[in-house]
């Protein structure tokens, strides 16, 4: 197991976009705004597609991800990392959950280019919908979050209530929360966290990955990828190299 990673730089945000397809009225650079709804992202008139990612110079890559999806359990991604045009690894996953499937590399790679290729063949939609992804490094702390972390979710619903009693509920939505509470940040975590909530703070999603070790299906069914606040940063042990602070990850809609 390993240190929660959180990540930040998204190199989808900044980098050269291509795709092997897309529907014009919802092309690849949709996945450049930070909305997870279908509408505003990038739809693939089939269940095939290559997203590349190019982002030179050279630069480290560990985590890749797609979130708010319609992909189906069978669906599966193929990573390949690239450097001069020459591979520097490839991984594969198939594990989908919550809408999204990830894929982290066992240590980061350096490369200037990133291939996802998404194959979903049985997608009864018959086509593909991807509204958000991730592709970059990932940061970790020096120690852990703590047990006094916890999981939470925000419900979109309405409820009617008769009479009689009887409940009828439609459901909206399903948002997921998490509170990640921590009593042992470094300086020079502390330093990188302030970085983080700026960027976060600018509307950018951030991805959270409790265990960047775990499979990829405990990876889909954990990670967590969307708006990023911070409480306030205190010193609990006095002068010691030791912070406190517990950040909130609402997931994007």
């Amino acid at each position: 197991m390993e240190n929660c990673g959180l990540g930040w730089e998204n190199r989808v945000l900044d980098a050269a976009l291509t795709a092997s397809a897309q529907v014009s009225a919802l092309p690849v650079e949709n996945l450049r705004n930070q909305q997870g709804a279908a509408s505003l992202g990038w739809r693939v008139p089939g269940t095939a597609a290559t997203l590349t990612i190019s982002h030179p110079p050279a630069g480290p890559w560990r985590a890749f991800g797609l979130f708010r999806t319609n992909l189906t359990a069978t669906a599966q991604i193929t990573v390949t990392v690239l450097s001069d045009s020459n591979t520097v690894w490839q991984g594969t996953a198939q594990a989908v959950a919550n809408g999204q499937i990830l894929l982290v590399a066992p240590t980061a790679v350096t490369g200037d280019t990133a291939t996802i290729q998404i194959t979903d063949t049985a997608n009864p939609d018959g086509f593909l919908s991807i509204p958000l992804a991730y592709a970059g490094p990932i940061w970790q702390p020096v120690r852990n979050y703590s047990t006094d972390s916890t999981a939470d979710r925000t419900l979109g619903q309405d409820s009617v209530t008769t009479l009689g009693g009887t409940e009828f509920v439609s459901a909206r939505w399903y948002q997921r929360k998490l509170s990640i509470a921590h009593q042992s940040y470094g300086d020079a975590d502390a330093i990188v966290l302030d970085q983080i909530l700026r960027t976060a703070a600018t509307g950018q999603n951030i991805l959270l990955l409790p265990d960047p070790s775990a499979s990829p299906a405990d990876l889909a069914a954990k990670a967590l990828f969307g708006g990023l606040s911070g409480g306030d940063l205190s010193n609990p042990f006095g002068a010691a190299d030791r912070h406190a602070l517990t950040l909130t990850l609402t997931e994007r809609l």
